[in-house]
């Protein structure tokens, strides 16, 4: 695998095939990580399990997008043991302040504190030693993808906590635009380039989601630190549309 520390920018691949050999895949790869997609993939609480022993057993870091921004999807990856939460359609400061709210424990936060969960090893680490980690290792990954989002820019960037990552949803914020799929249309790119040129000047990293190997060369180059490709299965339906070709088999 190669070295992942000289990076400047980080690469992996959204999961729809949520099975432990699919992470284990990913990071035999070298991918840097793999975000399980609660958001547009049928996952429960225990599907997660199984892929977090997998993503620790590689070390590979373990991405979840949670399907809505509700409290219980906090908690359940959180006492897991899950350190990178993404929640969708970030609108407004508001939400932001929900996020922290249910990310962290006091004083940033109010999560809901139990140490009996595997993330405190079931209550053998000890208990000062838990709430200290547990705030300083969790991170944000907030999604705007919309109108309202954007115009609200400002103070999303201003509500967001220290160690957090800006994502741009460029298929929503098309579709917002008017231009549903057209990622690439003039209009979509010049604003995605402006949401970059925001958080750069506040100093918060920014991630995107491409689904074309040029994509990752285009967003990288602008300074973009975080990109999530396409799907697991998607990679593996182009590899064998590349293996059926070069073998000449018919189409």
């Amino acid at each position: 695998m190669a070295d992942k520390a000289n990076k400047t920018m980080r690469l992996g691949p959204f999961v729809k095939l949520a099975r432990p050999e699919m992470i284990e895949a990913i990071a035999l790869a070298g991918f840097d990580f793999a975000v399980v997609d609660m958001e547009h993939v049928a996952l429960g609480q225990n599907n997660l399990y199984p892929l977090v022993l997998a993503a620790e057993r590689r070390g590979l870091q373990l991405i979840v997008r949670i399907p809505v921004r509700e409290e219980p999807y906090f908690k359940w990856c959180l006492d897991l043991g899950i350190r990178h939460i993404q929640v969708p359609f970030v609108e407004t400061a508001q939400d932001v302040d929900y996020c922290i709210k249910n990310s962290y424990f006091s004083p940033q936060g109010l999560r809901g504190l139990c140490r009996f969960v595997r993330a405190a090893d079931f209550s053998a680490k000890p208990r000062a030693e838990y709430l200290a980690e547990a705030n300083e290792k969790t991170q944000l990954i907030l999604q705007v993808e919309g109108q309202r989002g954007v115009a609200n820019l400002p103070e999303i960037l201003a509500a967001a906590p220290k160690g957090s990552t800006l994502f741009i949803g460029p298929y929503d914020l098309s579709q917002s635009l008017g231009k549903p799929g057209q990622i690439w249309d003039p209009e979509v790119v010049g604003q995605i380039e402006a949401i970059v040129s925001k958080c750069a000047a506040k100093n918060i990293g920014v991630g995107i989601f491409t689904d074309t190997p040029e994509g990752i060369g285009f967003w990288a180059e602008r300074g973009v630190s975080l990109i999530e490709y396409a799907s697991d299965l998607n990679i593996f339906m182009s590899g064998a549309a590349w293996l059926r070709k070069e073998a000449k088999l018919p189409q």
